[in-house]
C-alpha cells in the first residue's frame, strides 16, 4: 500500500539530524530554523535552546559581523568556505572549517541559509607535526650528505695523498651520487616547505627578460652537452611583474631543465614571453617525444612519473614543485603536446599580485 504524504518520514530533518559535520539553518533575518547533534556538541546549545535565537549568539565565531559567511552567501547566491574559531557557551574556542550556502526554493526565492562546520582541531595538529618532521629533515637528513660530499671532494683534490687511477674513477661515481642524492632532498624540502606555506612568495620587481636571460646562461653549458640550441623569444618591450625572483627562476629552471633532459641532441628548446595585459605568459618548448594522453593530467602531481620517463633519473618532483610556486602567486600552469610531436608546458603570472 502506497504511503500518503503526510506518512513519508521526514527525511531531510533525518539526514541533517545524522551528520558528523555541525548543520545550522536560518531564516531571512538570520535567526536559526534549525541545529543538528553535532552542532549542539560544538555550540553547547541544545536545538531547543537554539531555534529562534540569532545565528551569532548561537554560533558565536570570528567571522560574525561584516565578514559572515552566512550573510554573504545568501546575497552573492555563492558557497563560501571560511576557517574561523568558534566560541561555544562555555568559553571554549573551536577552531572550525565553515561552508556557507543560500537556501532558495524551487522557483529562486530566497529561504534563508544553511552553515556546516568541521573542528578541525585533529587536522591542524597533523600540519603542525609535518611542518616540525621538515624542519627536522632540513638539518637531521641533509647535514650529513652535505658533509659526505664535502669529505669526498677533499679525498678527490688529494689532501690525504696521491689517488690511483680506480681509486679515482670510483670515488668520481660516488661524489656524484652523493650530489644526486642532495639534489632529490632538496627538492623534496622545497616541495614540502611550499606545501606547508612555510616557504611563501617575498614580492619584489621582476625584469622578466632579465631573469629569463639568468635561466638561459645557467642551462646553456647542460645544453650545449646534448648539441640543443635554448633560445628565448620575448616582446621588446620591458615587462616587470611583481614576483618573487628566486622562485620564479626555479619555476622556469625547472621546466627548462625538464625540457633539455627529454630533448634529442641537435635540437631546439623555446623559451617564449607573451605580455597578455594583466598577466604575462611563459612557454616552453621542446622536441622531445611528447607525453601520452593518459599522463597529462597527473604531470604536476607529486612523484608522479609517467610512460615517457625512459632512463631519465628523478622522482617527479620538478614539476610538482612548479606548480606549487605558480599557485603560491596566483597563476595557471598547464601541458600541451602529442606523442612524438614534442611538448610545450605553460603558466602565467599575474603582473600584480598580493602574496598576504
Amino acid at each position: 500500500m502506497a504511503l500518503s504524504p503526510s506518512d513519508l518520514p521526514d527525511w531531510p530533518h533525518f539526514i541533517i539530524q545524522s551528520m558528523a559535520d555541525g548543520v545550522i539553518t536560518v531564516d531571512g533575518e538570520m535567526r536559526v530554523t534549525d541545529l543538528n547533534r553535532a552542532s549542539e556538541k560544538l555550540t553547547g546549545f541544545t536545538r531547543q535552546e537554539a531555534l529562534g535565537r540569532f545565528c551569532g549568539e548561537v554560533l558565536q565565531s570570528s567571522m560574525c559581523g561584516r565578514e559572515c559567511p552566512l550573510k554573504m552567501a545568501m546575497s552573492s547566491g555563492e558557497i563560501i568556505s571560511r576557517e574561523a574559531v568558534l566560541t561555544n557557551r562555555f568559553g571554549n574556542k573551536i577552531e572550525v572549517m565553515l561552508s556557507a550556502s543560500a537556501l532558495k526554493d524551487d522557483k529562486g526565492n530566497l529561504l534563508g541559509g544553511v552553515e556546516t562546520f568541521r573542528d578541525i582541531a585533529p587536522l591542524k595538529h597533523l600540519e603542525n607535526e609535518r611542518r616540525r618532521l621538515v624542519s627536522m629533515f632540513a638539518h637531521d637528513l641533509k647535514a650529513p650528505v652535505v658533509g659526505m660530499a664535502g669529505l669526498l671532494s677533499r679525498l678527490l683534490r688529494g689532501k690525504t695523498g696521491k689517488l690511483k687511477k680506480d681509486q679515482i674513477s670510483l670515488l668520481e661515481m660516488i661524489h656524484g651520487e652523493m650530489q644526486r642524492l642532495e639534489n632529490l632532498i632538496t627538492n623534496f624540502l622545497d616541495y614540502s616547505r611550499l606545501d606547508l606555506h612555510i616557504i611563501t612568495p617575498v614580492r619584489s620587481a621582476v625584469q622578466v627578460e632579465k631573469e629569463c636571460l639568468e635561466v638561459i646562461n645557467r642551462l646553456r653549458p647542460q645544453a650545449e652537452e646534448k648539441d640543443i640550441t635554448l633560445k628565448l623569444e620575448s616582446p621588446q618591450d620591458i615587462i616587470v611583474l611583481q614576483a618573487d625572483p628566486i622562485l620564479f627562476q626555479r619555476a622556469l629552471g625547472n621546466l627548462t631543465d625538464n625540457a633539455i633532459k627529454y630533448s634529442p641532441p641537435e635540437s631546439i628548446v623555446t623559451l617564449t614571453v607573451r605580455d597578455l595585459g594583466e598577466e604575462v605568459q611563459f612557454a616552453v618548448q621542446d622536441q622531445g617525444p611528447g607525453i601520452d594522453t593518459q599522463d597529462l593530467p597527473h604531470l604536476f602531481e607529486l612523484l608522479y612519473r609517467g610512460k615517457g620517463s625512459g632512463q631519465e633519473s628523478g622522482l617527479g618532483l620538478g614539476l610538482a614543485i612548479v606548480k606549487r610556486i605558480v599557485d603560491a602567486h596566483g597563476g595557471r600552469i598547464w601541458v600541451e603536446s602529442e606523442a612524438g610531436k614534442g611538448s610545450t608546458f605553460f603558466f602565467t603570472l599575474p603582473k600584480k599580485f598580493n602574496f598576504e
